[in-house]
């Protein structure tokens, strides 16, 4: 069992996440594109709005008998319905700003780690006491916006590994908010990570990183590792101002290793 959170975080005051083909290859021409422009930072916050809406209604829509694929749809179509709204006048270099969705909808569903966001034919329906991991994002002219919930399928209240789970989850992601602030590091976040779950018995899960996002840039080279193994290591540094982060928390109440 698996429980995963993903938020955005921003080393400044204000906050937002990404498309699969967004990369740190393919640079634009210097701009002012972090959070000290006032644009910037309101595209974020409106893209951060709207995933907010869209994660909300997949909340709501994972109750027990509801088909994947038509939840991971209603996602995607309400990030794209509310885009569609903003944004609609030419660049100042006189072309069509890009929007829409940055990273489609998924519900992956109890050991599945996540990136499930199945094909009409291979989807399968959500069961009562069923851990539902949603991730989803969105963008407005490349900047990016996550978010990312854990439900319970059918409401019931657990007390089981799975409660463990979830709290470990929980309190990461928490922490990882209060911790990515200028003058941090991003060793503190992975050592908090590690104490959290330790606390609930449960592990990080390898390999997950937190990467700085960019405009049209998901992968960012500095990263956050969840857990540090001989294979895996990343260099350490500081929280600079303006900078934006999507933090991804999964914890595991098993061994904390993905298998395919």
């Amino acid at each position: 069992q698996v429980r995963s959170f993903r938020r955005s975080s921003a080393s400044a005051d204000s906050a937002p996440r990404a498309s699969p083909n967004m990369s740190d290859h393919g640079s634009e021409a210097e701009e002012v594109a972090d959070l000290s422009s006032p644009d910037v930072t309101t595209k974020y916050r409106s893209a951060g709005d709207i995933v907010q809406k869209a994660l909300q209604m997949v909340v709501d829509a994972c109750v027990p008998g509801a088909d994947i694929v038509d939840i991971c749809t209603l996602g995607d179509k309400c990030m794209e319905d509310e885009t569609d709204k903003l944004y609609n006048k030419k660049g100042k270099d006189g072309k069509k700003i890009e929007k829409g969705v940055a990273f489609p909808t998924c519900v992956s569903v109890n050991e599945v780690l996540g990136h499930y966001s199945p094909m009409k034919g291979e989807s399968t329906a959500l069961k009562a006491g069923d851990i539902a991991k949603i991730d989803l994002a969105c963008h407005l002219d490349g900047f990016i916006a996550a978010a990312g919930h854990t439900v319970i399928v059918g409401g019931e209240p657990v007390e089981d590994r799975r409660a463990d789970v979830i709290m470990a989850a929980w309190n990461a992601a928490e922490a990882a908010l209060r911790l990515v602030q200028v003058g941090n590091t991003n060793m503190q976040v992975t050592e908090a990570f590690n104490k959290i779950a330790a606390d609930f018995n449960c592990k990080p899960v390898q390999g997950v990183l937190s990467h700085q996002l960019k405009k049209h840039v998901i992968d960012g080279n500095r990263t956050i590792i969840s857990v540090e193994t001989d294979d895996q290591k990343v260099d350490e540094f500081e929280f600079e101002m303006n900078e934006v982060y999507c933090i991804d928390v999964v914890m595991s109440t098993g061994e904390g290793k993905g298998k395919e």
